[in-house]
């Protein structure tokens, strides 16, 4: 896991999702932590609950969201999803090739005040970066900062979700280099390790050592099945305690009735 903590660690197939859902500037390349700064947590951010807490991205996000806004109720929080399948800064999936994000989001930010914002997403923006670069990705970048800090939130941005073929995305690279000019407010790390299966590779499933199949993914190997979800929202808990964002969450809602949620409904793998 790569973890940038703001300055302090500067060193160096979409698929529709069910959104709003409330519940109680130069190139940018290489590695941008250096090894030993990796989990270094800040000192100067005290730790408090999040009161309100928005969760962002595409539709990998949309299949997390279940588990993360059950993850951050258990904190005490108010969470909000407001996910969308193929959004991405650039485009909106097949349908467009401007993206809504910045109204969209603008408007959320609003109208629910959130102190802590999660955003996972980058899938679509892959070709535009292909073809653009990404120094011209990092306004576009800035320009979401600015949109979610807007009413003072704190921001997690989330690498993107790996996928069996791609074992690098530039997009990353541009969002570990846009928190690292917002120290203390934004903030990137790499959940690349806690999405894949103990032997490191992206696969949908595995055989955990008492003989049960965890079903981390769909049948198309990226978006999320619950177990899956669970492995985010783990993952998230974890980074948000370490960087003092909000409180622990405990464990009582990794088998809570979000794994009923209808995101999954149509996949018999994901109900086995």
């Amino acid at each position: 896991m790569v973890l940038l903590l703001g300055a302090a660690a500067c060193a160096g197939s979409d698929q529709s999702g069910q959104s709003g859902q409330t519940a109680e500037g130069g190139d940018v390349a290489g590695t941008t932590v250096a090894p030993d700064q990796s989990t270094s947590p800040p000192t100067t951010i005290p730790v408090e609950p999040a009161r309100r807490v928005l969760v962002l991205g595409d539709s990998g996000m949309v299949d997390a969201a279940p588990a993360v806004v059950a993850m951050f109720q258990a904190t005490g929080a108010v969470a909000l999803d407001g996910s969308r399948g193929g959004l991405g800064l650039t485009r909106l999936g097949f349908e467009a090739e401007t993206s809504p994000f910045a109204e969209l989001w603008a408007g959320m930010v609003a109208a629910e005040e959130p102190d802590l914002i999660v955003v996972m997403l980058g899938v679509w923006d892959g070709g535009w970066v292909e073809a653009n670069g990404p120094s011209a990705y990092a306004p576009v970048v800035e320009e979401a900062v600015r949109i979610l800090t807007s009413q003072g939130a704190r921001v997690l941005w989330l690498s993107t979700p790996p996928e069996p073929t791609i074992d690098d995305r530039p997009v990353d690279h541009v969002f570990a280099q846009v928190a690292a000019n917002h120290p203390g407010q934004v903030f990137y790390a790499d959940i690349d390790a806690a999405v894949r299966t103990p032997d490191g590779t992206v696969a949908p499933a595995y055989r955990s050592s008492d003989g049960t199949t965890v079903q981390l993914r769909k049948a198309d190997g990226w978006h999320f099945c619950p177990d899956g979800a669970a492995a985010v929202a783990t993952e998230i808990e974890r980074l948000v305690v370490e960087l003092g964002l909000t409180v622990s969450a405990g464990t009582s809602w990794v088998d809570g009735g979000w794994r009923a949620a209808r995101v999954y409904d149509g996949y018999p793998e994901c109900r086995n």
